[in-house]
Parts: structure tokens; sequence; C-alpha cells
């Protein structure tokens, strides 16, 4: 059975439909990762590792985990994601899960060309994970926001299990401009409420339920109120420039959305920078420092290449021991291009705004 879109506002009682017609897909165990490397047509050595969108940092004691995207279908790799731990917070990252080894049917029935590596998760909790689905070719016009749970030890003995839906697409044709629903993250807001935001073209947000998703059961389309769009790329005289990768953070009172301009996934020709703005409310408007709203592209510039780090991106905002750690990929100049994560300290100046401090792992 395929699912044939039409030109037309999505909605999940739409899917939820389809999807009763067949059933969810259950997971066996997730494999060790580095079992995985070793197992392909070419092996993946340790000096050709390479880290991608990685999602915020969890944290269970020292324990850490991200989840990364996945790699091109090839040579014997079949992950859709992967996820990397470290055991405490001065550690080098290891290679942890192969996840979505087995594909989610809800992502054979939409998409007929997407070849099975999905992409810029988002760790909500230990056990719970948004991801982007797409296939970025001619042939669809859809993307898409996926959600997984997990059960088992944390960090690199978990199983992972796909909730059988979308939690949010958009189909580009319902828009003038280039949209897209990728880059998911999720803001909670002083009160507890948690908010999906996500996109590429435009930045948009949502209330979220318990189970995670969107309180109103809309998927973003014109002219739909429950959805909020926040941000743009630069303005320019042909439009607005492309914009994804968005991570939002609360602190004393002000929420704060970074987001990436500029191209990424060109090795050292990447031109991702990184762009931030703030707001007393969780779907904004979030205004730069100068208080230019980020919808009309607005955006004052955070963190962009320096020395061998190429084409800064997909943030994220943890705490170690001493305080607050800024974490992106970057593409890596001394390895001809090939992306790894790295942090630095945090600061916040007495204006609020925040400040790139001193790197701390590269």
């Amino acid at each position: 059975m395929r699912f044939h879109h039409a030109k037309m506002s999505i909605t999940l009682l739409l899917f939820t439909f389809l999807v009763t017609l067949a059933p969810h897909q259950v997971q066996a165990a997730d494999e060790s990762l580095r079992q995985h490397y070793d197992e392909m047509d070419i092996p993946i050595q340790s000096e050709d590792y390479v880290i991608h969108d990685p999602s915020r940092v969890i944290t269970k004691g020292e324990k850490q985990m991200i989840a990364v995207t996945g790699k091109a279908q090839e040579d014997g790799y079949s992950c859709g994601l992967e996820t990397w731990y470290r055991t405490n917070y001065s550690a080098s990252w290891k290679p942890g899960q192969c996840l979505f080894k087995n594909k989610p049917h809800w992502i054979e029935d939409l998409f007929d060309y997407q070849d099975g590596a999905y992409w810029a998760p988002e760790l909500v909790k230990p056990r719970v994970m948004f991801y982007s689905v797409a296939d970025f070719s001619d042939r669809s016009s859809i993307t898409c926001v996926g959600l997984a749970r997990a059960k088992g030890p944390f960090p690199n003995k978990l199983t992972w299990t796909d909730s059988g839906r979308p939690t949010s697409c958009v189909d580009k044709e319902d828009f003038e401009e280039e949209v897209s629903a990728i880059d998911p993250t999720t803001l909670t807001d002083e009160n507890g409420t948690v908010y999906l935001i996500t996109g590429g073209g435009i930045i948009h947000g949502t209330e979220l339920n318990k189970r995670y998703e969107p309180v109103s059961g809309e998927w973003f389309s014109p002219g739909f109120k429950s959805w909020t769009q926040l941000a743009r790329g630069p303005k320019s005289d042909d439009g607005y420039g492309w914009v994804e990768a968005a991570y939002a953070h609360y602190r004393g009172g002000w929420y704060y959305l970074f987001v990436n301009w500029g191209g990424c996934c060109q090795g050292i020709d990447s031109t991702y920078n990184i762009r931030v703005g703030r707001s007393r409310n969780p779907l904004g408007p979030y205004e730069d420092k100068n208080g230019k709203d980020m919808l009309y592209g607005g955006g004052s510039l955070f963190l962009r290449s320096r020395k061998f780090m190429i084409g800064p991106g997909h943030t994220s905002i943890h705490k170690d021991p001493h305080g607050d750690v800024f974490c992106f990929h970057y593409y890596d100049k001394r390895r001809e291009g090939a992306a790894w994560i790295a942090e630095r300290r945090l600061r916040w100046a007495k204006s609020g705004w925040p400040v790139v401090g001193k790197v701390l792992s590269s």
C-alpha cells in the first residue's frame, strides 16, 4: 500500500486512518554500532569516525549520550540513526548503537524513494527521541518528523521503537516559500509546557501534549493558527535565505532561539553559521540584539567558522559540573572536512545574551 499525497493541508487525523490499516513495527534489540562498522563491506575505522547533526546531550549520572544522523545506505551500512556515548564529561565519544535497521512502515508508505537514512534526531529525554525524514529530491514534496521511544539500560543497551506514525509533516507544495519539517527540537517553558520547534526555510513551533503530539492534532500548513512561525533566513532582494537547525533554551525569564544560516554538508566549503534571538514567550516573536524580528531576517551572529572548525551548526546546551556548555558540530579542516562534535564553555553577559567561551572539546 502506498500513500499518495494531494496538494492540501495534511492532518494527523488523516494519517491515523492510514496507519490503522497496518500493524506497528516492533524492533528487536538495537545492535552495537561499533560491531556494525566492523561488519561493513569496508569497515569504518576510528580515524574515519563522523558525527553529524548531534542531538542535545543527555546526562544520567556522569554518563552521556547523543543521537546523530545516519549515513548513506551503502557498503553494508544500514542504520537509520546512530547513538554515541561517553562515560564521563571529559571522555571521548564512542559509537553506541545502530538504530532502525528495520525501517518504520509509515516511512515506506509516505516516501517512495527514501533510502533509509534519517536526519537530525533530538533526544527529549534518555528514552524519547524525535527525528527527521525526507528524501530531498524532486520526487517527494513531503518532509516529516518521527518519534521513537526506548526501553533498556542507558546509554548503549537501549531498544528503540518507532511510534508508528509521524508527529508532523510539511507538504512544500502548500507554500510559496521553500519549507520543510526537519531538525526537530523541543522547548519546555517555565510552567512545564513542552513545544515542538522544527523546520527548514521557516522555523515553526506548536504546543505538544503528554504523548509528544501536537495538541491541535494538526500538521503545519498555511492558515493553521495552532502553529507559529518563528524565524526565516537572511533577507535579500529575492526574499529570504535558508534557515534550519533550530534549538531553543530557557534562562532567566528569556527564551533563546538559535538557528543556522548558510549551507551545511559541503565539508570545508560549508557556510553554516549560528544566529540567535530571544523572546519573553516560548513561541516568540524572537528578536536579535538590534530588535529585529527573526521571522523577517533578524538573527545576531553567535558563532562562525574559525581556524579548523568550519561551518559550526546544530546547537544544543547542557551542563557539566562547572556550568553551561555549548555543543555543536563542525567540518574539520584537519580531516578533509569530516564532521565532528565540539563543546565550548557558554557564558552569559550582563545584558542576558549568550557568549561563546573557551574550547572544551574538539
